[in-house]
């Protein structure tokens, strides 16, 4: 429903805007409210989050905090154990033996079970 209303919102302007400007003039400045208004929205998010930032104009800072963003979340995926339990381990099914690799050293099976 939120999202319905920022839509009305933006259409609303770029109407009014479109209404009393001529054409070139409009659509620039069209393109400077939508800017403004995603602006305007994104701080407003931040704010209810309580991570509202007092260096918004840094582009630079904020692309920081977005890269060290995903690097944690990609650093949680691949070295993350399930819950505090141990990583699970990979047997040969054929000769039993414990391996991380795709083919199992000792005997060259490519089939393996999981074993927590």
């Amino acid at each position: 429903m939120n999202e319905l209303k920022w839509l009305a919102i933006y259409l609303a302007v770029a109407f009014v805007i479109m209404l009393f400007l001529p054409f070139p003039v409009d659509l620039a400045v069209a393109l400077l409210a939508f800017l403004a208004l995603s602006w305007y929205k994104r701080n407003l998010l931040l704010r209810k989050l309580g991570m509202e930032n007092p260096r918004s104009w840094d582009i630079g800072f904020e692309f920081k905090k977005i890269k060290e963003f995903y690097k944690s979340i990609f650093s949680n995926v691949s070295h993350s154990t399930d819950y505090g339990q141990s990583q699970a381990r990979y047997y040969c099914m054929k000769c039993g033996n414990e391996h991380r690799e795709i083919a199992c050293p000792k005997c060259g099976s490519k089939m393996k079970r999981i074993g927590l």
